[in-house]
Formats: C-alpha cells, structure tokens, sequence
C-alpha cells in the first residue's frame, strides 16, 4: 500500500529488531535440536511426520520434555491410527447390511467403533497436552482476576 510519503531504497532498522531477529533464530536452533534430540529412534514414517508437526510448537510452550517424550509418542501413533481408520472407512463403505429374522438390518463396520474409541483417547490427550484452545487457557500462566485492569495504571 502507497503512503503518503515516498519510499526510499534503504530503510534502517532498530539495532533492538536486528537483535531480537537473531534472537528468534537462535530460539528456533535450540527447539529444533531439542525435537531430534528427543525423537524416539524406530518410529514409522507417518509417526514421524506427527511428531516433526507437533513437536516444535510443543517446545516452544515448554511441553516437550524427556519426561513426556512416550506420551507425545503416543500421541503420535494414535493419530496415525486414528488417519489409518478415517482412510478405511472412506475407502469402504461405513455400513453393511445384515438380513436375519428380523429383516433387513443396516449396521455400522466394528472399524466406525475402534475409530469413535480411538478418537475419544486422542481427545483426552489432547487435553492433557493443552493442544486445543479450550485446554491451552489451562497452561496459560495469565489467569485474570477480579480486579485486574490492564487500564489502571495509564
């Protein structure tokens, strides 16, 4: 967007945005290295490809620490278990027919179960992770107050 004054081809920046720039960077070198440190050896590919999604913002809140690397691990497999069954349901059909005594009777696959139980584990780890926004307030160091006031002091 154009403003009212022109352009020029230099533009000096703060020396404290150029430092907090190298801080950023050296933040995100140390997360980085603290993911594959912590990366349990022998997972799948697809574990794997949850763990470098999910690990480095885990870092950054302070979440991810040897203590919880099987949890997160855990984690990770029971999304890629929860994608495997999501696939298969997809693929075939989500109910079958039965004909019996009673008629024709339309039932869902046992997968649509195992999928439903595996997606109410992955829910509560969600929880305990704060990876949602409901449970991320719970993490979250600011609990207002009655009288706090963010005004008061101007």
């Amino acid at each position: 967007m154009a403003g009212r004054y022109k352009q020029t081809a230099t533009v000096s920046q703060h020396p404290a945005a150029v430092a907090n720039t190298q801080a950023v960077a050296s933040k995100e070198k140390e997360i980085a290295a603290v993911v594959k440190q912590l990366c349990p050896r022998g997972i799948s590919k697809d574990e794997r490809r949850v763990w470098s999604r999910v690990a480095p913002d885990l870092a950054r809140a302070g979440r991810l620490k040897p203590l919880f690397v099987d949890y997160v691990l855990e984690y990770c497999r029971t999304k890629v278990e929860m994608d495997e069954l999501r696939k298969y349901i997809l693929d075939n059909t989500r109910t079958y027919i039965v004909v019996g005594r009673n008629g024709e009777q339309i039932k869902n696959r046992p997968e649509v179960g195992q999928l439903n139980e595996v997606k109410r584990f992955w829910n509560s780890m969600v929880a305990q992770l704060g990876m949602s926004p409901a449970t991320e307030l719970r993490f979250n160091d600011k609990q207002g107050g009655l009288f706090d006031d963010d005004f008061y002091n101007i």
